[in-house]
């Protein structure tokens, strides 16, 4: 029974030690030399202005509205959007 829970210590001792190594590892890859955040660059968001949706900007739909080009999530809200700013 000793000997069972010995080896159980042990193991979690390895456990934590390990578990302190990667993450100290991975917040090192993660800043730079001075010690800053970088930021992990991914797609672009933009905000759907008819139902405030945000999509991925390469995947939008976009139209030219007022000489503005603008981003929506679906033709949809881009003909609803429209329509009110008709006037």
């Amino acid at each position: 029974m000793i000997r069972f829970l010995l080896s159980l210590l042990v193991i979690l001792l390895i456990y934590s030690a390990l578990k302190t190594v990667v993450r100290s590892a991975l917040k090192g890859y993660r800043e730079d030399e001075k010690g800053r955040s970088r930021r992990i660059m991914g797609d672009e968001m933009v905000l759907d202005p008819e139902c405030h949706t945000y999509v991925v900007k390469d995947r939008a739909v976009t139209r030219h509205i007022r000489g503005t080009l603008t981003h929506f999530c679906s033709d949809t809200c881009a003909r609803r959007y429209e329509d009110k700013n008709r006037s």
